[in-house]
């Protein structure tokens, strides 16, 4: 568990983003903020990657955390809708403006490698976590078998992705359940009813 001064950084790296984009984020910015030198910055995090590295992990363990209870398929089988979770589930991802994702598509872009292996381990262990709901979905005939629940974890991952970049470059507000492309993800998700 981080020290209050390490955690104190941390939350006012993440509003800093929040407001100003992960870009906004500088070790300058975050010592105005927090009233102390960029050198005592130091002594918590490597620097800006790792503060961001460290917003990243936060977040991602959140979400993670969350999941076990947001997606369970005893719950569906006891009459809760496959649609409802997922609604539930996706809109976590609008926490803090979308933080966590604007984090990894970061990353994606930057050279940092610490910041580029943290958002790929996160996203190894977010996508098979997902791949392992939609199998078990499928195994209770809850979600289609027409497609490997590998294929419907790549394309959960696609339209979490591009449903944010989209708002972000129309300048719309992000509200993931409300994409087209989660839309269009539940239909596919939907098995075939069954014909006597």
């Amino acid at each position: 568990m981080p020290s209050s001064r390490a955690q104190q950084i941390l939350e006012a790296a993440m509003d800093l983003a929040e407001t100003q984009g992960v870009g906004g984020v500088t070790t300058a910015a975050l010592a105005r903020r927090l009233e102390f030198t960029e050198a005592a910055l130091y002594r918590y995090y490597s620097g800006k990657g790792g503060i961001l590295v460290a917003a990243l992990e936060h977040l991602g363990e959140r979400l993670l955390a969350t999941m076990l209870l947001e997606i369970d398929v005893t719950a569906v089988s006891h009459g809760e809708h496959v649609v409802t979770q997922l609604t539930h589930h996706v809109n976590r991802f609008a926490h803090r403006q979308g933080l966590l994702v604007e984090l990894l598509l970061f990353a994606a872009a930057n050279r940092a490698e610490e910041l580029r292996q943290a958002a790929n381990a996160f996203m190894q262990e977010y996508r098979q976590r997902m791949t392992v709901h939609f199998a078990q979905l499928q195994e209770r005939n809850l979600a289609t078998p027409a497609v490997t629940a590998e294929e419907l974890g790549r394309m959960w991952i696609c339209q979490l992705l591009g449903g944010f970049l989209h708002c972000r470059l129309t300048g719309e507000p992000w509200q993931p359940a409300d994409q087209a492309g989660f839309k269009a993800f539940c239909q596919a998700v939907k098995p075939a009813p069954v014909t006597a």
